[in-house]
């Protein structure tokens, strides 16, 4: 995001945090009124149109959303009062901010943790995968998919969310797509996300050693999320925020063959 989509990112979020008993059902609202306005290329415009007033672009957004409850409402037009440098800024923020909501309504650190299970077995399931990717496939179609899998296996946010991003995929693909769901938890407990990556499961002990380095090398509290990639071969790749450390024999390999020419 530039500093503009990102100083009306900070505003809507200031605003979902306004809600003093955050509930699931008003994350599946906003997240819902995401998507409607990511269907409606009309509403989409009128609502970041910059030329446009910021208490008109409000006024519209009560309008079309007045049904919401107050919360939902108010992160919706909080939104739409930003300024954002693309549109699609904004329906990042809203999903971001619903994702958060649906979090806190909850065990943030369960929700994290089912997400990250999910997308372990998304891995393991190239078929699966691939069904959940497919843009040409119905989003309805995908969601009962999703809800099939996580039935008595997950808490009502978790299945609001990867609901969600399988009726919203905006041309990404479904691991991606959970790996920024488990930072939007993340940051809704004040924890920075680390996502190692790895050829195979590692154990709970060696996972929680590494933990505690990245801890000490970074000085935050980090929530560590692991992602299975056998072409990596061995070793790892661990990415905070921007940085990205690579261990991977793969790496190491590509490396050598440039050295080698």
């Amino acid at each position: 995001m530039s500093s503009t989509s990102r100083a009306s990112f900070e505003a809507v979020q200031s605003a979902s945090n306004a809600a003093l008993t955050p509930s699931a059902a008003e994350a599946r609202e906003i997240l819902a009124a995401a998507r409607l306005i990511e269907t409606n290329s009309q509403l989409q415009a009128a609502l970041s149109d910059a030329v446009a007033s910021q208490d008109a672009r409000a006024a519209l957004a009560e309008r079309v959303f007045g049904q919401l409850s107050a919360t939902a409402r108010t992160v919706v037009v909080s939104a739409a009062r930003g300024r954002w440098s693309q549109p699609t800024d904004m329906i990042d923020a809203l999903e971001a901010v619903g994702i958060q909501l649906a979090a806190k309504s909850g065990d943030a650190r369960a929700i994290g943790d089912e997400l990250g299970q999910f997308a372990k077995s998304v891995a393991s399931a190239p078929d699966l995968e691939l069904a959940l990717s497919d843009r040409r496939a119905a989003g309805d179609a995908k969601a009962s998919v999703t809800d099939r899998l996580l039935e008595g296996k997950a808490s009502e946010q978790t299945v609001a969310i990867v609901r969600h991003l399988v009726l919203s995929p905006r041309g990404r693909r479904i691991r991606p797509m959970l790996a920024s769901a488990q930072k939007s938890v993340a940051d809704a407990t004040g924890e920075s996300l680390a996502t190692v990556t790895t050829a195979r499961q590692l154990p709970a002990a060696q996972l929680s050693r590494l933990t505690e380095r990245l801890q000490q090398r970074y000085g935050r509290s980090l929530r560590l999320s692991q992602v299975i990639d056998p072409s990596i071969i061995g070793g790892l790749r661990v990415t905070v925020g921007d940085e990205v450390i690579d261990g991977t024999i793969r790496s190491k390999y590509n490396d050598l063959r440039l050295k080698l020419g």
